[in-house]
């Protein structure tokens, strides 16, 4: 039985290295990179007193309103103004526009911000619950 020298292996094992890849497919180029996905803010966390209002609220983007309009994106939209609810005409004559000011003053006592809205709930009673859903109402934002 005869040895071969290892060397003589090494340079045998590079020839065939270099004839496969002599006749391969020419490499492709690197795919482009991909940007990655954009991430979105969490998801505010509402104050536990919220749990009242979300009985009859959505307050998510796209939901359709259940009893009560969706107050998501409600800071900034003019009160009474979502085409898909039927709003008391009491407020869609109140002339607010909503900031954190006035959904605090609501949620603290509907009937005295808006006399003859069709809300059933007679409001926060302490300022700063309502205060708390105030500022989270502001949050919801697209």
């Amino acid at each position: 039985m005869s040895l071969v020298p290892v060397h003589r292996l090494a340079v045998a094992g590079a020839a065939l290295v270099a004839a496969a890849c002599a006749t391969a497919a020419p490499a492709q180029p690197p795919a482009a990179a991909q940007p990655p996905a954009p991430t979105l803010p969490p998801a505010p966390t509402p104050p536990a007193d919220f749990a009242v209002c979300s009985a009859c609220h959505e307050s998510t983007a796209g939901a359709r309103p259940s009893l009560g309009p969706n107050l998501f994106g409600v800071g900034g939209r003019k009160a009474g103004s979502l085409a898909d609810y039927d709003y008391s005409d009491a407020m869609k004559a109140s002339g607010i526009t909503w900031t954190a000011d006035t959904l605090q003053a609501f949620v603290l006592d509907p009937a005295k911000t808006v006399p003859g809205n069709k809300m059933d709930y007679p409001g926060a009673g302490d300022p700063a619950t309502a205060k708390a859903i105030a500022d989270y109402l502001m949050s919801l934002k697209p």
